[in-house]
């Protein structure tokens, strides 16, 4: 299989449809941070967890009550990333005017990743369509054996960092203002972010970068250039339809007319999805495969000393119960025996009594 090198241009995000929901992290100080709630919840004293009982049934008193615990929470997060201005400012104000819930809940769409590192991943399948549509090889056909013998592994992240920020509708003509009303919260691979995958393929380098340039003079808004190594693609959601189609030239709505707008990153209006695809040697791919493993080690390390001190003091909480709990059934036992003993002991005086003294005896007990 060939190495291949993938940075990213501009930001990209490869939808899940999965979202961050407000009960499983906070925002502060301009930084994201993801936790377990689980975690978070034994973390508490026995009053403030009544404190977040007591809050369950109301959505904001949650949020407001994760608020004031966010140092916290940021000590024993799993994942963070740095957010935009907008994004934390709307953090602070998740109330309507009236005091109630807002509608969308502060849902952030999570790009893809690995879930047991948090390290973002551009997927094959991400990559592979693309390569669908480009060298026009495509589902349907089921005899495709381009396509079949077409194999892309998933593209694991050497360096680079993510961030929350808002996408929205802009339309392309610059006199034109249309701002989408209701931009949507994304989390973003962010530019100049590396990446190293394996492709395996009927097709060689070359045939790749021609068929890309081929494709790419069909499309205006193609704003980089391919360098001798190397070519450029368009991956992920938001690279628009004018894009992703065979002949982006007559691409029009559902209103059959042509497309005015299109999807942007609020950060200087950057367009998602543009990557560069370079070819590497097996022993640059190596390198790199092992700095991605000595990273992931290093953050379950990192992870696993943040939450110590929290999961020490569970665990001797979990003791502390378990050592109590075999103390009491010791202690039950103890006596069970001792009133066992005291009954045994209260028959065998009995039976040594005659009639006479047994009656005697119950008249003394009465």
């Amino acid at each position: 299989m060939s190495k291949y090198k993938i940075t990213t241009l501009s930001p990209v995000h490869i939808g899940t449809g999965e979202d961050y929901e407000p009960t499983n992290f906070v925002v502060d100080s301009g930084k994201f941070y993801n936790f377990d709630e689980v975690l978070f919840y034994k973390s508490l004293n026995s009053l403030e967890q009544d404190s977040f009982n007591q809050k369950l049934h109301n959505w904001l008193m949650i949020i407001d009550f994760y608020k004031s615990k966010a140092k916290e929470a940021t000590k024993i997060a799993r994942f963070d990333c740095k957010v935009t201005k907008a994004v934390e400012e709307r953090y602070k104000k998740l109330k309507n005017e009236d005091g109630t819930k807002n509608s969308n809940q502060f849902q952030i769409a999570q790009t893809f990743k690995n879930p047991n590192t948090f390290r973002a991943i551009i997927s094959g399948s991400s990559l592979k369509g693309m390569f669908d549509t480009v060298l026009k090889i495509y589902p349907p056909k089921a005899s495709n054996e381009l396509r079949q013998k077409l194999i892309i592994s998933d593209a694991l992240m050497v360096d680079g960092e993510l961030e929350i920020g808002y996408s929205y509708r802009k339309h392309k003509n610059p006199s034109k203002s249309n701002e989408s009303k209701i931009p949507q919260m994304v989390e973003i691979i962010k530019p100049n972010s590396t990446f190293i995958c394996q492709i395996k393929s009927e097709y060689s380098f070359d045939k790749f970068q021609s068929m890309m340039k081929s494709y790419h003079d069909d499309r205006k808004d193609s704003i980089y250039k391919e360098t001798d190594n190397s070519f450029i693609a368009r991956i992920g959601k938001y690279c628009g339809k004018e894009y992703m189609v065979d002949d982006g030239k007559n691409v029009k709505n559902s209103y059959e007319k042509p497309i005015a707008t299109h999807t942007v990153y609020e950060k200087n209006d950057e367009p998602f999805g543009w990557i560069k695809i370079e070819l590497i040697e097996d022993s640059e791919y190596r390198n790199l495969f092992e700095k991605i493993r000595y990273q992931e080690n290093a953050y379950l390390h990192t992870l696993e000393e943040k939450q110590k001190e929290i999961i020490d003091r569970l665990n001797e909480a979990k003791l502390k119960a378990e050592q109590e709990r075999i103390a009491k059934e010791q202690k039950k036992l103890q006596e069970q025996k001792k009133a066992e003993e005291k009954v045994k002991l209260e028959q065998e005086r009995l039976s040594l009594l005659s009639p006479l003294e047994l009656k005697l005896d119950e008249l003394y007990a009465q």
